[in-house]
């Protein structure tokens, strides 16, 4: 048995200044609230830790090339690259194996410098992680294009890869979304999900964006965690069995 614990849509800011302007995302609250989530992964024992994307929440305007106030845009990176090494930071001291991908409200060449380009596939723990580090249309919905859809189709056909798989990336392929007048799932997510269930490699399909979070079981597990960065601050773990089960179960970071 593998065990997963999944986590998304952080939305931190800490040396960025400032917060979220959805008052729900409690951005500032977040370092002191990675420690308390410290204790619960230490109840849990993971062998993985996965956190799915908007790790951060830095501006707009920042991610366009512009700032919103007094500071420069490089400002801006470099505030953000200091928060996303405060979370670097965090995951190592958990000690445990862990994947993260870049969200549409994180600066993703901030990201890389910290974090490092997006990652060949993984292996941890009897499962080959899949990051796809995709983008959004101009009508915000999510894309999988070119190098990205490159790497799906080898993780489908290539013979290297028939294992039990897990795919880590924002946005959402199942179930479909529309909300906040836009689409939540990828353009061609019926294609991407026919090709996942008719080879049957993929064991989970981990992601975040839709903040009230999804979950569709099966054989392939699609699963939106809820945004951790709304109270009561959730997250989701997952136990998969050699005998093909997953099961699926949420929790609440302790107080």
């Amino acid at each position: 048995m593998t065990r997963i614990v999944h986590f998304t849509d952080m939305h931190l800011r800490w040396h960025q200044s400032g917060s979220a302007i959805d008052p729900l995302r409690l951005s500032r609250e977040m370092p002191t609230l990675l420690d308390r989530f410290s204790k619960c992964l230490e109840n849990h024992n993971p062998d993985v830790l996965v956190m799915s994307g908007d790790v951060l929440d830095t501006p707009g305007i920042v991610l366009r090339g512009g700032s919103p106030d007094h500071k420069t845009h490089d400002e801006w990176i470099e505030d953000a690259k200091a928060d996303f090494t405060l979370v670097k930071e965090w995951f190592e001291g958990t000690s445990i194996p862990y994947v993260v991908v870049p969200g549409n409200n994180d600066h993703e060449g901030a990201f890389a410098s910290v974090f490092g380009g997006p990652p060949e596939p993984v292996d941890i723990a009897g499962l080959r992680f899949f990051c796809f580090w995709d983008e959004l249309s101009d009508e915000q919905q999510p894309l999988r294009n070119g190098q990205r859809k490159a790497l799906f189709d080898a993780a489908m056909t290539d013979n290297a890869h028939n294992c039990p798989q897990i795919h880590v990336h924002h946005y959402m392929i199942a179930p479909p979304i529309f909300a906040k007048n836009k689409h939540y799932q990828y353009l061609t997510a019926d294609e991407l999900r026919d090709d996942m269930e008719r080879v049957g490699r993929v064991r989970a399909v981990l992601s975040g964006h839709y903040h009230p979070g999804t979950l569709i079981s099966g054989s392939t597990v699609h699963s939106g965690a809820p945004a951790f960065c709304e109270a009561p601050h959730p997250y989701r773990l997952y136990d998969l069995f050699e005998d093909g089960r997953t099961v699926v179960t949420d929790h609440l970071v302790e107080a």
